[in-house]
């Protein structure tokens, strides 16, 4: 006997063509636990009917789902929920920027499966060349060409993950007892911070707006700092021009092209973390396109897939690739193989790309949901994305973490993101992805609680 569906259906309000606007709707009930694992689904026909569609639009969106494993078919019994949507916990962690889970347990396990079939004792028990094996990197070079990036797999550099990239890019940039200056946006990611702080580099934050750093403000120190600056010491400028962490800013193309110009004005190396691009369109070249001979591009999957994806890829100068592949194996954490074929599995089959606009997808969401609850509060009000900003002082900053905290509510340590301790610029920052949506509505309310108490103490 066939159980009839529980779920309502429905059609999301999105400006899109029919069968994605079914796949949004049962996609966020899904996950949002409104229909639950094992739940048999409507007959292709009959949600047709109901929603006065297609039957092809309707087989579409089941393939759709099918494919990140939120659903699956039973020969002769029809259409059934396969994900477990996760029970609502009593913290809510906004502290850790992860994207929102959209790789169901089903997906993983056979792709997973398939990627142990390809990497052999032999694979397993070698460290590679310098610069990671060149099919794998052919892999990387798919992944950041699908993003709408082409890049060269040949001149390429793996890394595990983008943490790993920065922190060899620092390193291959500097020279033993020679520090290097590096300059960045004046609230940014603290790994990059820590990183150079590591490797005896001097930060300077650069004041910010709406598109980032700005760069007449940098032209402007670095003209200032040059005369104190020892001969042969090129300055490093670390940037994140698309959805800044931990602003979410983005830079237009007339922005980027200014940074490039001071840049080359002053002979800077330019890192561009590009991890969070991954989950966007491309609307503005990448500055490596624009300045190849001194930008270090670094990215990741981890950001546009799963954090256990941790794949990182750095396209370094051409004469600066034997340093980078070099910093990479000193610091000890080769990239595994497991991890390159788990991402050709998944790009092959066509499972992350559908993934990666799943999550973008899915942070839209998540930031209208921060947007109506903080509005004007907000540094911005992003469109996609999957982390926000509330910019105040630093010392209001570490009330309203505290007093989160306290609550169970976690955020980033506001200091940690402060390119200068003692700035007066800094904020918090709510990374939006990893709860629940009930956690997170509850997170989001409990700090727009507290905020007139940090700003009162």
């Amino acid at each position: 006997m066939r159980v009839s569906s529980g779920w309502t259906p429905r059609l999301s309000d999105a400006a899109a063509p029919a069968s994605e606007r079914l796949v949004s709707a049962l996609a966020e009930d899904i996950l949002d636990g409104v229909v639950a694992e094992g739940e048999r689904l409507p007959a292709h026909r009959a949600l047709a009917e109901q929603l006065g569609v297609a039957l092809g639009t309707v087989s579409k969106a089941y393939a759709e789902l099918a494919l990140r494993g939120l659903v699956r078919g039973t020969h002769g019994r029809g259409m059934f929920v396969s994900y477990r949507s996760e029970p609502a916990s009593g913290s809510v962690d906004l502290a850790m920027n992860m994207p929102p889970r959209m790789l169901s347990d089903r997906v993983i396990a056979e792709a997973l499966a398939s990627s142990a079939g390809r990497v052999d004792a032999e694979v397993l028990s070698a460290c590679g060349p310098p610069g990671g094996r060149l099919e794998y990197r052919r892999t990387a070079a798919a992944w950041l060409a699908s993003t709408g990036l082409e890049l060269p797999a040949e001149e390429l550099v793996l890394a595990h993950g983008a943490q790993q990239g920065i922190a060899a890019v620092l390193m291959a940039v500097g020279q033993p007892g020679r520090p290097v200056p590096v300059y960045t946006e004046e609230v940014t990611f603290h790994g990059a911070l820590s990183y150079a702080r590591l490797a005896g580099h001097p930060v300077h934050g650069v004041p910010i707006d709406r598109q980032g750093l700005r760069p007449d403000l940098l032209d402007r120190m670095l003209a200032r700092d040059a005369r104190t600056r020892g001969g042969g010491i090129r300055p490093v400028v670390y940037v994140t021009p698309t959805l800044h962490n931990p602003t979410g800013a983005r830079m237009c193309a007339a922005r980027r092209r200014e940074l490039v110009k001071v840049a080359r004005r002053h002979d800077a190396f330019i890192i561009e973390d590009d991890v969070y691009a991954l989950s966007e369109e491309r609307v503005a070249p990448a500055l490596v396109s624009l300045a190849p001979e001194r930008t270090f591009l670094v990215s990741s999957a981890s950001k546009a897939l799963s954090p256990a994806i941790r794949l990182g890829m750095i396209k370094p100068p051409c004469a600066f690739r034997p340093r980078v592949a070099e910093a990479v194996r000193s610091l000890g954490l080769p990239v595994s193989p497991l991890i390159c074929v788990l991402l050709d599995e998944l790009v092959s089959a066509g499972i992350a790309s559908t993934v990666r606009t799943s999550i973008r997808d899915e942070g839209a969401r998540r930031t209208t949901m921060a947007r109506e609850q903080f509005g004007q509060a907000l540094f911005l009000a992003p469109r996609t994305g999957y982390h926000v900003f509330l910019p105040m002082p630093p010392e209001r900053a570490r009330r309203l973490a505290a007093a989160a905290q306290g609550a169970g509510v976690l955020v980033a340590d506001p200091d940690s993101m402060l390119a200068d301790p003692s700035q007066r610029a800094g904020g918090v920052r709510l990374s939006l992805g990893g709860p629940t949506i009930a956690d997170l509505s509850r997170g989001l309310a409990i700090v727009h609680g507290l905020m007139g108490a940090a700003s009162a103490a």
